[in-house]
């Protein structure tokens, strides 16, 4: 079977730049923070703020907070450019902190996730990544935690209609004994009536113009609508494999499976898990690049 680490993992670079490092000053004129030309825009348009220059607004209000003021690493002029080997051509913007455990943590930690916003280009971020997967299953491992995550529900007889109306779209059916076609037929016509809440509303007419169901396997739409279905859904007590690590380091327990550095990182909380992957990066993809003041135990919460 392949795994993850066995596929090619192929990054779409972008085709613009990834910091636009514009300047959003207060009212006295002193730089609160850099943003994007959107942000620019966003305060522009509710005559918020006032244009200085092409990369510089300035607010028409008092601002209740000091911004970045206090944080060179915010501040600073941000350069495009690959933070692994410093090239400056197709860029992407890596997650330092994969975005499948930062959705699950406070808002006061969410807030700072522009420090883990690093750019690395495709190459140098295909490398990396591989290393990436092989963390992602040692805390599955470690944390209990499956990466395609826990509480799935199996649709067996989804699975056995599926597999029927495949066998009755094979442009070999003619081989197939006439007894065994009838069973398969049943087999669909059943599935399809006891889940035509599951189909679109076109096959929904269709299966209604056939009473209990019997003859619907005629319908191919209807065969190809069924074998593009789930076997395997979300049940209501699904959890993601982020959202398993990140609540029992929230609430630092540890198990008998914890390596000797994860139970460090349950104990230790959440922001020991956010440094654990700032680590990871630096000693697997070797950053020569990073941005002035970035760094493995920078406050990852909101002051």
């Amino acid at each position: 079977m392949e795994t993850e680490t066995d596929r090619k993992l192929t990054m779409q670079s972008r085709e613009q730049d990834i910091y636009n490092n514009c300047k959003v000053l207060d009212i006295t004129g002193t730089l609160l923070f850099r943003a994007g030309t959107r942000r620019l825009e966003w305060y522009l348009s509710r005559n918020l703020a006032h244009r200085i220059d092409a990369n510089t607004i300035q607010l028409n209000f008092v601002n209740k907070g000091s911004g970045r003021q206090n944080e060179p690493f915010y501040l600073q002029e941000m350069q495009n450019m690959c933070t692994v080997c410093g090239s400056s051509t197709n860029l992407t913007m890596h997650h330092v902190v994969p975005h499948q455990y930062r959705k699950y943590m406070d808002d006061k930690i969410k807030s700072r996730s522009s420090h883990d916003l690093l750019p690395v280009c495709t190459l140098c971020h295909d490398k990396y990544e591989r290393h990436a997967v092989l963390f992602k299953q040692h805390l599955s491992h470690c944390f209990s935690a499956p990466l395609e995550g826990v509480g799935w529900i199996e649709r067996k007889d989804i699975g056995k209609g599926m597999r029927a109306a495949s066998t009755l779209m094979s442009p070999s059916l003619d081989k197939i004994p006439k007894q065994r076609i009838d069973q398969l037929r049943a087999i669909v016509n059943e599935v399809v009536i006891q889940n035509t809440d599951l189909f679109s509303a076109d096959s929904q007419a269709l299966i209604s113009q056939y009473q209990f169901g019997v003859g619907v396997w005629a319908e191919h739409s209807v065969l190809k609508e069924l074998m593009s279905m789930d076997v395997r859904i979300r049940g209501p007590g699904f959890c993601a494999h982020g959202e398993i690590i990140v609540d029992v380091v929230g609430h630092h327990r540890t198990n008998s499976l914890m390596c000797d550095q994860c139970k460090e990182i349950a104990v230790a909380g959440v922001p020991a898990l956010v440094a654990s992957w700032r680590r990871h990066f630096v000693e697997h993809a070797g950053p020569a690049y990073l941005p002035n003041h970035w760094s493995v135990e920078y406050s990852c919460e909101q002051n």
